[in-house]
């Protein structure tokens, strides 16, 4: 037979370690979303700036069931940007590259620059990041 005493006390315990994961993970996806972020503006293609100007990025609020952080290009220019982004024909060489075509792995100028990060980020990173924080917090 098992007797639990001061319940109250568990329970109190509990929650706080709920939010702790919360927050560990919150950690997570703000720090994935950075990566992401940081990686993608290397790629995008750069005539004018405007494309890379108009990034936006938004992070996940403290203590959500449901963090997630959000990358976007192009603003009131957005169907343009997914053209950019999509068109694979497409290329933008930059004064680094002397011109030369596209190159794996992507460089500036590259199409799926947004795609590409979150694949070689999040894709191969999310879990061990996440596991990292949460397992830092409940120590």
């Amino acid at each position: 037979m098992i007797e639990i005493q001061n319940l109250d006390q568990l329970q109190r315990e509990m929650k706080n370690l709920n939010l702790k994961v919360l927050d560990a993970v919150h950690d997570a996806v703000v720090d994935l979303t950075t990566d992401v972020m940081k990686q993608s503006m290397d790629l995008v293609p750069v005539d004018t700036g405007n494309l890379r100007r108009s990034i936006v990025v938004k992070y996940p609020t403290l203590r959500s069931k449901t963090p997630t952080g959000e990358i976007s290009y192009g603003g009131a220019a957005a169907p343009y940007a997914v053209v950019q982004h999509e068109d694979e024909t497409l290329f933008h060489p930059s004064k680094a590259r002397g011109g030369t075509g596209p190159t794996q792995p992507p460089t500036q100028g590259s199409p799926k620059y947004l795609e590409y990060p979150v694949k070689q980020i999040a894709g191969k990173k999310f879990e061990k990041v996440i596991l990292e924080k949460v397992n830092k917090f409940l120590k």
